[in-house]
């Protein structure tokens, strides 16, 4: 019983990373079968472009993939590749660029790499809605002038207001 949660994470980054590679294994063949009768200029612009994807997935793979000792027991179990946040945004890129490269192979076009625009845009959005607060972009945030003349009575809730007017009864007599 003891470790079985991290079996069971080792086995789910393992699904994770095999699946992850298949899929790319299969997209980047068919690009490289694309890719063989053209010009230098976009071999080029195709390795420049999957560097941010090769970055991701070296990551994904170096902090996700478990070791095993020689009996099979699980030495360390790789960060949850599941989890929310940076991991996620990274296999984002990695299926971005992949859908990229889709494009590539059907339609014969490098036009499909402006959808990777969407990636500084998206974390501009997210960063804004982290560090907004902190900078002091809250919105719902009043005005002095108008907290001051807010009566009291309304920012109390229903039950706040309920336990006020019933708080001084008695409820229990213990002999």
């Amino acid at each position: 019983m003891a470790g079985k949660a991290s079996k069971k994470q080792a086995q789910a980054n393992v699904q994770a990373l095999k699946q992850l590679h298949t899929v790319l294994g299969g997209v980047l063949s068919l690009v490289l079968l694309r890719l063989v009768f053209s010009s230098k200029k976009r071999w080029f612009w195709m390795v420049i472009l999957h560097l941010p994807a090769a970055a991701c997935t070296y990551m994904l793979e170096k902090n996700g993939r478990p070791r095993f000792d020689s009996s099979g027991h699980v030495v360390r179990e790789g960060m949850d590749l599941a989890q929310k946040g940076l991991t996620e945004w990274m296999f984002d890129i990695v299926y971005l660029t992949l859908l990229a490269d889709s494009g590539v192979v059907v339609f014969n076009t490098m036009k499909f790499w402006y959808v990777m625009l969407l990636v500084p845009v998206y974390i501009g959005y997210k960063l804004k809605g982290i560090a907004g607060p902190m900078l002091g972009g809250n919105n719902n945030a009043r005005a002095p002038s108008e907290s001051s003349t807010a009566p009291a009575a309304e920012t109390k809730s229903k039950r706040q207001a309920k336990r006020e007017k019933n708080g001084d009864k008695v409820r229990y007599k213990y002999k």
